[in-house]
């Protein structure tokens, strides 16, 4: 697979323009899975254009969480299937057969936009006006190996209500990529299985020198602290990059809970300024995961995730200056907490022991 298949945007953005400018020259179809999708300054220029594109004759297929979109206006729902894009709204609470706590957090947290069924974006990066100046990553993917996105936009779009009969030609594709460098990993909702956590904790014990891991959140399970105390124990250096404050102020105070134990292993921890929205890790120089999922059990075990992981070594290298540099300007935790008061260390215990009870089954 060439270079020139691949492009990496680190910033919202940047993969924003992108994704305008490949949607401009779409001809063909439009298939978008997004978690948060708002008609805000910046999703309308996007729906706008949505609506042109199908009103041309464009097969345009858009499906968003409805807890995640919840923003998303039923004025602009009604606008935009009336221009003749299929839209579907993501709710667990359909499915019954899973039961009535899945069905209450369980989301569609991937981030899939393919264009005339050979251009690819997969990433973190959502939609909304307050993610403008966020640090963030999403890849471009040109080729064959976006089949294997069209195949899981498929399975989502029946899985959200959608006739097979539109979809059947996208599900003739297989999940499997022809090259090696290069294969998608998507999670189901589980309680015991994690395809994106097996992967993280077999990098773990493969590493030789150094894993750089980030994530705006981070609430691991038991066994990826296992995986990540045997990197250690064999001298790995490992980094986690994650934002000072993230979006969500319970789980930015539930996280400092684990950081104690992080440093007695010897983890470095580094904290950006600004929101830092990028999820994925790099393993020495020739791999590395990007995509949806957080470093957290609600990703690994609740929603639906996609993910890429990335052998070519070319973009792992490129990959790696971009979270460098994130890392070079990121405060060192040690530094950070003599800044933090009583009060601070206080909330920090009561959002700890409250993600403690959330995953008290995992």
């Amino acid at each position: 697979m060439r270079q020139s298949n691949f492009k990496i945007y680190s910033t919202s953005k940047q993969a924003w323009d992108a994704m305008y400018h490949t949607l401009l020259g779409a001809t063909k179809s439009i298939y978008w899975e997004l978690y948060i999708f708002v008609d805000d300054e910046v999703g309308k220029p996007f729906f706008d254009l949505l609506e042109k594109k199908a009103d041309e004759g464009l097969n345009v297929k858009l499906i968003v969480d409805y807890w995640g979109s919840f923003g998303l206006s039923h004025k602009r729902i009604l606008n935009l299937k009336k221009a003749g894009v299929d839209v579907k709204l993501f709710s667990e609470r359909k499915l019954r057969y899973r039961g009535w706590w899945k069905r209450f957090i369980t989301l569609s947290h991937r981030k899939i936009l393919i264009i005339d069924e050979e251009k690819g974006f997969i990433g973190g990066v959502n939609i909304q006006k307050d993610m403008s100046e966020w640090l963030d990553i999403q890849v471009e993917i040109r080729g064959k190996a976006v089949r294997s996105l069209l195949r899981s936009f498929a399975k989502q779009y029946i899985i959200c209500g959608g006739s097979k009969k539109q979809v059947k030609h996208l599900l003739k594709y297989k999940f499997r990529v022809e090259s090696d460098k290069l294969d998608f990993i998507y999670d189901e909702s589980s309680d015991k299985n994690s395809r994106m956590r097996k992967k993280y904790a077999e990098a773990l014990f493969r590493a030789r020198e150094r894993v750089v891991l980030f994530s705006p959140y981070y609430f691991p399970d038991k066994k990826f602290i296992y995986a990540l105390w045997k990197a250690r124990k064999r001298g790995v250096r490992v980094d986690l990059l994650i934002p000072f404050r993230s979006d969500v102020k319970v789980a930015n105070y539930a996280m400092y809970g684990w950081f104690s134990l992080l440093k007695k292993m010897g983890v470095k921890i580094h904290m950006t300024s600004g929101m830092m929205h990028g999820k994925g890790m790099i393993v020495d120089d020739d791999f590395a995961i990007v995509g949806s999922g957080n470093l957290d059990q609600t990703s690994f075990y609740d929603n639906y995730e996609a993910n890429v992981q990335i052998r070519d070594k070319r973009l792992v290298k490129n990959l790696k200056s971009v979270v460098h540099k994130w890392i070079k300007k990121a405060k060192n935790f040690d530094d950070i907490i003599l800044e933090t008061g009583k009060w601070h260390k206080i909330k920090e215990k009561i959002a700890f022991k409250m993600h403690k009870i959330w995953y008290r089954n995992k």
